[in-house]
């Protein structure tokens, strides 16, 4: 569906003052601008928004029921309660996000986005720790966590003090910063899943 919105998105980034731009550019859009209602021109952007926001909202929903069950492979542990319900707190920001087009919302749109990354990063960490105290699973299985606990870390500094979207060369960083973190977030999300499988066959 995201690939959809990129293809159907009329484009135009937030630095382009003159809307000389046409289509989404990878370094200079940002992944919520498919989510806009309009273009930073004023160009409508239903399609584009459509198929993005239903995109983030499945992928919310998605993430609520794997963090609903993810707390049952450690048992009677409040540690787990606690890091699953950071994990669809992050899943429901993901919905937030969705739920708050940034040319419509645009504060609200920046604290949900922004809260994604804490609320998982918070979750990992949790269970990267359950993961090491349990004797019965192998450590191996902590790789996939680590890489994703230092790239959300890594994410949540640039946020803050990375260079802004209209400082020269900060769109292009924080443009091509997004993506990279958010195919990292994809990835991790996958090769947990596969992980806790396998903890769960044991």
């Amino acid at each position: 569906m995201t690939e959809g919105g990129i293809s159907t998105c009329p484009g135009v980034s937030c630095t382009d003052n003159g809307h000389w731009t046409t289509g989404y550019l990878f370094f200079k859009n940002f992944l919520s601008d498919l989510g806009r209602t309009a273009t930073h021109g004023g160009h409508i952007n239903f399609h584009s928004s459509l198929l993005f926001n239903v995109a983030l909202t499945f992928s919310g929903v998605t993430y609520i029921l794997f963090y609903s069950f993810l707390k049952n492979i450690f048992p009677n542990q409040l540690l787990a309660t606690l890091g699953s319900v950071l994990g669809i707190c992050g899943a429901i920001s993901f919905i937030g996000v969705a739920f708050t087009p940034a040319d419509l919302y645009l504060k609200a749109h920046i604290i949900a986005n922004e809260w994604i990354f804490r609320f998982f990063l918070a979750s990992t960490v949790i269970y990267s720790w359950l993961i090491y105290k349990n004797a019965s699973i192998d450590n191996k299985y902590l790789i996939g966590n680590l890489i994703f606990i230092i790239s959300l870390f890594s994410y949540i500094l640039i946020l803050i003090y990375g260079p802004k979207p209209h400082e020269p060369g900060g769109l292009e960083f924080q443009a091509v910063a997004q993506k990279f973190i958010m195919f990292n977030f994809f990835l991790s999300i996958v090769l947990q899943t596969m992980a806790y499988d396998k903890i769960m066959s044991q």
